[in-house]
């Protein structure tokens, strides 16, 4: 909400991503069991859960201004600016072994890879009186972060009998490997506006004892964290062979907690001005997927399934305090439409989740930044994703 009376708006933010979401391959080798199949297979993949981006410019003018604490300024003008991108990429390696028909073993790791770029400005002018002369403040803060961290895994996969199939997986805690941060904080402010005494002149605004002010701190030492808590997943399908397929999974994931950036040398009045949630949060969180494909011909099917995407941030108060993660609880709806061929399945398809819960807004953002005194309230939020893919596996 960077300009009073903003919040009465509603804001949609869309926008186009292309991106190669993942790819990988899977090598079977080594010895063979009676049924000529490999016992041993390696894999690698690449993985982009999230790409998120996104901008905001505003500003507002009021020739009226009439605040109380500012008498002598009129003409008021203020901007504001944000631009955040948030990326995460996985890549990882992974071996399995086939212990027999029945049952197989796997065990993989994961570098995990995120960055941030989040830079915000502000800033506001007024006229004093009649004179012509413009007073002025500005504020920016300028965040990049990259971490690293490995992700280990390991799963069992039962097959009791030919239709059926069951997995388990077991996800480790992330170990941190690297990180790196830069924060640039910039705060100027011209000669002070006048006293709140409301019988001040232009004289009192420009006395001898006024002074422009211009603060930049920069700070390269301090390091970043995205910790992944344990999870645990639970899959199963049936299948009827060339007629349909159905599957199930469950997975369960545990809490966590940890500071986006460690700013220990960084004052609580600009801690107070960051425009994210630095004390990051997540409690337990259980999340299902259902889905079923069904062959039309040899050749063409059709899938589609429904999911949930629950939140794991906490619930918000009805008066918040701080800042926090957004509570948003979502379902999703997913369809897809494949071509086998000799040696290649092609899917093209889309994804929609839909949802709606609460986030925690400053009741301004000029005031977060240029006095780092902020009131939060809880707002609303409704969310909704489309995605369309395409899709090609290749066996040889």
């Amino acid at each position: 909400l960077p300009v009073p009376g903003v919040e009465d708006l509603n804001i949609a933010f869309t926008e186009l991503i292309i991106v190669p979401a993942s790819a990988g391959f899977i090598k079977t080798f080594g010895e063979k069991d009676k049924y000529g199949q490999h016992k041993h297979a390696y894999a690698v993949s690449v993985l982009v859960p999230s790409f998120r981006s996104n901008s905001t410019v505003s500003g507002a003018a009021n020739e009226d201004a009439d605040d109380p604490e500012t008498p002598l300024l009129v003409e008021e003008a203020q901007s504001y600016r944000r631009h955040v991108t948030d990326r995460t990429l996985w890549s990882g390696i992974g071996y399995a072994y086939k212990l027999t028909p029945a049952l197989r073993l796997g065990f993989s790791g994961f570098y995990v890879l995120r960055s941030v770029k989040d830079s915000e400005d502000v800033a506001t002018n007024a006229m004093v009186g009649e004179s012509g002369v413009d007073v002025f403040q500005i504020a920016s803060n300028e965040i990049s972060l990259v971490n690293g961290s490995v992700v280990m895994m390991g799963g069992i996969k039962y097959l009791p009998t030919s239709k059926i199939a069951l997995g388990l997986n077991f996800q480790l805690p992330s170990l941190q490997l690297h990180s790196r941060s830069s924060l640039r904080f910039t705060r100027g402010q011209s000669i002070p506006g006048c006293p709140t005494s409301t019988d001040c002149s232009i004289e009192d605004v420009f006395d001898d004892g006024a002074q422009s002010t211009f603060e930049q701190i920069a700070l390269d030492t301090a390091k970043s964290h995205t910790k992944y808590a344990p999870a645990l997943r639970f899959g199963a399908s049936y299948t009827e062979q060339s007629k349909y397929i159905l599957s199930l999974d469950l997975s369960y994931h545990w809490p966590v907690s940890y500071k986006l950036i460690g700013l220990g040398e960084v004052s609580e009045e600009l801690r107070n001005s960051l425009p994210f949630t630095n004390e990051v949060k997540r409690e337990r969180v259980v999340n299902a997927n259902l889905g079923g494909e069904f062959w039309i011909i040899k050749q063409v099917s059709i899938a589609g399934g429904v999911f949930s995407d629950f939140s794991s941030a906490p619930d918000i108060l009805s008066i918040p305090v701080t800042q926090q993660l957004p509570k948003i609880d979502l379902l999703g709806l997913t369809m897809a439409l494949s071509y086998v061929a000799e040696h290649s399945l092609s899917r093209l398809g889309f994804v929609y989740s839909f949802g709606a819960g609460h986030d925690v807004l400053p009741e301004n953002d000029l005031e977060r930044l240029m006095d780092a005194e902020q009131n939060y309230q809880r707002v609303e939020y409704v969310q909704s994703f489309f995605y369309v893919f395409l899709s090609s596996t290749f066996r040889y």
